[in-house]
């Protein structure tokens, strides 16, 4: 049963590192390479030698605002593909990379390409009984392109152009038919394009999962039982996630109008059949705490594909 439930961890636990870290619409590059993080199952690692490959497709729309100057560019949505990686080194100790390709879209044209990637390890520090927690640490690396004309006048940025740690600890607890599960992130940026200071990012998350459907092919291609049910498994969940963004600097010179707080309530469901599982999510803010004039952040969708072998 422990090997059943660890491996429907990894399902849901995928689904929400990609939502948790991923929120930051200030420095897109910055903000999809933190979506990397590694709840992976229950235990928080992978098996030893498990192999996992993901996609994502992120909608974000951005409720419309007004030009402070004649020729600022006001961004109207964000479109994020990420492709990532994950790997069991040892049973407590897993490896991860992911890279985005951002669109991002204002009332004057749009800007598009590769944002930062990320290389996160986790490593397991406490399993016992259904409580397991693990630490992270990671760096991004400055593979985002720098913004193009018609951003000159925004601070929306594809990738910032500077090598970033970030360090971070998650929590997963289950019982029954349900997980509960969290994680805090912070990445500390640098200097980068130009001299800029793209912000650091701070994300917290919380996450309940009721699984309706448990016993899948799913399931049984990560752990030494095999399934008892159908190919076929099915969970909804929902919760809540936070995340902080601090002010750009160009130069020495605070941006008033940038950096927030936002809080987002989450729900949504994850489909799996057979090696596949299919994630999607519906995001609407509730705390929209933006410094200076800049535009709310409004819905959110994504959909995934993830494949364990």
């Amino acid at each position: 049963m422990r090997n059943k439930r660890t491996s429907l961890y990894i399902i849901l636990s995928i689904f929400l590192t990609i939502n948790s870290y991923s929120q930051c619409a200030c420095c897109a590059g910055a903000s999809i390479g933190s979506s990397n993080g590694d709840f992976n199952n229950g235990l928080l690692t992978l098996k030893k030698n498990q192999f996992i490959a993901e996609t994502y497709f992120d909608y974000r729309k951005i409720k419309e605002g007004t030009a402070i100057e004649e020729d600022e560019k006001l961004l109207k949505s964000m479109i994020i593909n990420s492709f990532g990686v994950r790997y069991g080194i040892t049973n407590k100790f897993t490896v991860s990379a992911l890279l985005p390709f951002v669109t991002l879209s204002t009332n004057t044209g749009n800007d598009k390409g590769f944002g930062d990637m990320i290389l996160i390890g986790t490593y397991s520090i406490f399993s016992k009984k259904n409580l397991n927690i693990a630490l992270q640490a990671g760096i991004e690396l400055p593979t985002g392109i720098q913004k193009d004309s018609n951003f000159d006048n925004s601070t929306v940025v594809i990738g910032s152009g500077s090598y970033d740690p970030m360090v971070g600890v998650v929590f997963s607890n289950n019982w029954n038919n349900y997980t509960l599960q969290g994680n805090a992130l912070y990445k500390h940026t640098n200097k980068g394009f130009d001299g800029n200071y793209y912000s650091s990012l701070a994300v917290q998350n919380i996450t309940l999962s009721h699984r309706l459907i448990k016993e899948s092919a799913f399931c049984s291609a990560n752990s030494d039982e095999k399934a008892n049910g159908s190919n076929l498994g099915l969970s909804l969940f929902g919760g809540y996630n936070g995340e902080w963004l601090d002010n750009l600097k160009e130069g020495d010179e605070i941006d008033e109008n940038s950096g927030y707080y936002l809080g987002f309530v989450n729900v949504g469901s994850n489909i799996s059949y057979k090696n596949f599982s299919l994630p999607i999510t519906f995001s609407i803010p509730i705390i929209n705490n933006m410094n200076g004039n800049q535009n709310d952040a409004s819905f959110r969708v994504k959909l995934g594909i993830i494949i364990t072998f």
